[in-house]
């Protein structure tokens, strides 16, 4: 299959070498795409039905609205380049698994109960109608729930309005209204506002995420952005080195999706950050999860283990499935190759030298070993980083101080992380002359 993506010379100013940076080979982004679609199929058929309840963990629970309704999303997206056959085929066999379970009776009745709680029910149904799968009926009570006093009558925080705004302009219902709420909403989230990269929660991450999803519409139409898309970038850069840093690799997927839903150019770090999900998922056959407890997996057996696996892994495949569906996406593929264009020479061994006495391998560096010294260069940004993170985190403040005094000297030091640790610093003296 020939490559989408066009050949690009990259031209190092150091090295004056010239060589075409390829990207991403566009068969490998199905096949990862296919991988996705193909643990889907496993997952509805393992747990659409009842979800999954841990017997060790009364807390590690998950409802089955929430399986079908990411499903749904699954399809929605990749069926965006359902121009690959592979990718084709394997929608329409999902869609079709996943049909009765969107819109049972308990579902039907859930959405007659609780207007208030409509879109979320209907989500998967939404998402099917939306790629060539309508059921009339269930619009018919949909619109009713729509339409009830209490529609309205459940707080939510911004990014949840957003996707409330967003699921309702996929079905089509009263657009006028619905991008005048979605613009809104959009205003006073977290894409709106700096996000706090130093100490923020998992939690604000994904609010992030999501309510870029949905600002960018996963690229099925135009859409602006309520901030410079540099700001957005800056920020996501940080999120993706603490998520790498941290092995999150749900967390990672779902950052990286900042560069094609925003641009058609992949940074340096977030080129080196697909690579490493690539490798991980090839090793592991999917990307691990945070979630997956290995001491739990291995005293399972059969269909127990089996159940246990995908449920606490089943989300982070499809995030790499949308991650690489939107990258098949014309423009958006990422490259092949980390960029040397700009680059400060000898950058990466200084910022590495802060990093040098904690001891504890991660799996980046196996892959940023690998790298020649130019391109680890062009990652000093990402070292920076993850630098920055990791001592502001175990309250070394004297090697903080150190650290952003060489990335000014470099240049380096215009980014967010960077001002929000200067920011921290300063606050510090305020309590040090206390």
């Amino acid at each position: 299959m020939v490559d989408q993506q066009r050949d690009c010379l990259i031209k190092s100013p150091v090295t004056g070498y010239v060589r075409r940076n390829r990207g991403w080979d566009t068969g490998d982004l199905i096949r990862r795409c296919c991988n996705a679609l193909d643990t889907a199929r496993e997952t509805i058929t393992l747990l659409a039905a009842d979800g999954f309840k841990d017997t060790d963990d009364v807390n590690n629970h998950i409802l089955p609205e929430k399986i079908i309704g990411e499903t749904g999303l699954l399809l929605l997206v990749t069926s965006i380049v359902a121009s690959h056959k592979e990718i084709a085929d394997r929608v329409e066999t999902i869609a079709g698994l996943l049909i009765p379970y969107a819109r049972k009776e308990k579902t039907f009745l859930d959405i007659c109960l609780q207007p208030s709680l409509a879109m979320e029910y209907a989500m998967a149904h939404i998402f099917l109608t939306n790629i060539g799968y309508p059921d009339p009926k269930f619009d018919a009570l949909l619109l009713k729930s729509m339409n009830a006093l209490a529609h309205y009558g459940r707080e939510r925080p911004p990014h949840r309005m957003m996707e409330q705004a967003w699921i309702k302009k996929i079905w089509n219902h009263n657009a006028s209204a619905t991008n005048y709420h979605f613009s809104k909403t959009m205003a006073d989230s977290v894409l709106n506002k700096p996000i706090d990269l130093l100490h923020g929660t998992r939690d604000d991450m994904y609010a992030f995420t999501h309510s870029l999803m949905y600002a960018a519409d996963f690229n099925r139409s135009a859409r602006n952005l309520p901030r410079r898309r540099a700001e957005i970038l800056s920020e996501a850069e940080a999120m993706l080195a603490r998520s790498l840093d941290e092995e999150d690799y749900d967390l990672a997927g779902e950052v990286l999706l900042t560069w094609p839903l925003t641009g058609k150019s992949w940074s340096a770090g977030a080129a080196f950050a697909f690579r490493i999900l690539a490798r991980v998922e090839d090793e592991a056959e999917f990307l691990p999860s945070l979630s997956t407890n290995k001491a739990t997996l291995q005293k399972l057996e059969g269909d127990d283990r089996k159940r246990y696996l995908y449920a606490s892994a089943y989300h982070t495949a499809y995030v790499m499935g949308l991650l690489c569906a939107v990258s098949l996406q014309p423009g958006k593929t990422p490259p092949k190759h980390i960029r040397t264009k700009t680059l400060v020479p000898g950058s990466a061994r200084k910022i590495l030298h802060f990093l040098n006495h904690d001891r504890q391998k991660k799996q980046w560096h196996d892959e940023f070993g690998k790298l020649t010294e130019h391109e680890q260069d062009a990652l000093s940004g990402f070292l920076l980083n993850v630098a920055l993170i990791r001592n502001v985190r175990q309250k070394q403040y004297g090697t903080v101080y150190e650290l952003l005094g060489t990335a000014y000297q470099m240049s380096m030091a215009d980014t967010a992380l960077a001002s929000q640790t200067a920011e921290l610093l300063d606050r510090l003296s305020m309590v040090s002359q206390g």
